[in-house]
């Protein structure tokens, strides 16, 4: 794939969530694009999120790292490095919260075109200095025909 090439793509997203013996299932299905710059892949899809609105999500992906950015109803960044603690901040309209990720899991594999890929993560939250549970992500992105 040329380096800019926009490639349209549909993402499936599956987030399960442990938080105080409660789990919990986020699922997203989307239409997106995905395109190469430097180093990076990037993955770009619009959620709509009941009763907030829509958020654009661009996802930068590396070899072992992970750059979540949403703008819209809520407002992130949140980088994803394996093995160690990193720095964020999560935007709702009642306000801005620092956040940090202890990522302790990360998977990227993407087919030899580039068009096809699964990415997982896993990271233990924190928001405002307190627990906000355990997540692990899969990512399914699959070139649309």
């Amino acid at each position: 794939m040329p380096t800019n090439a926009k490639t349209p793509i549909y993402v499936e997203m599956t987030t399960n969530i442990s938080q105080e013996g409660q789990k919990d299932q986020i699922n997203l299905e989307a239409a997106g694009e995905l395109y190469r710059k430097n180093d990076f892949i990037y993955v770009t899809f619009t959620e709509t999120l009941e009763d907030i609105g829509e958020v654009n999500t661009l996802l930068k992906v590396g070899d072992e790292q992970i750059t979540v950015i949403r703008k819209g109803a809520v407002s992130m960044r949140q980088p994803f490095f394996l093995g160690e603690v990193t720095s964020g901040s999560y935007e709702t309209p009642f306000g801005k919260l620092a956040t940090e990720a202890n990522t302790d899991q990360v998977s990227i594999q993407w087919s030899d075109d580039g068009n096809k890929g699964d990415i997982s993560f896993g990271y233990d939250l924190t928001l405002q200095g307190s627990s906000a549970g355990r997540y692990d992500v899969k990512i399914s992105i699959e070139e649309e025909t």
